[in-house]
């Protein structure tokens, strides 16, 4: 993807505020992290790939991650249930 030339960048103003008030909604805190060079680098990269700042791509990268957990979980505890199930009536 070829970067777009800075000197044609116009500030728009109205889309600032929009994101600034969306992110005020969405309760979002700033917050001070260590993380590897390596894969802020990636980030970076990912984020100039794309055209998403690296901390948006972080927070998206992070909010994917927890709701695969959530799910493995779930499917973890179901299956956990139905062998439980399946051990009660092999055992009777």
């Amino acid at each position: 993807m070829k970067k777009p030339s800075l000197k044609n960048l116009e500030l728009d103003e109205i889309e600032t505020k929009n994101i600034r008030s969306t992110m005020a909604r969405e309760k979002s805190i700033k917050i001070t992290i260590n993380i590897n060079a390596d894969t802020l680098s990636k980030l970076r990269q990912l984020s100039d790939d794309t055209g998403v700042p690296y901390q948006r791509l972080i927070n998206r990268t992070l909010a994917e991650s927890l709701t695969t957990r959530n799910r493995t979980n779930s499917r973890l505890e179901r299956i956990e249930r139905e062998l439980l199930s399946l051990k009660k009536k092999i055992a009777a």
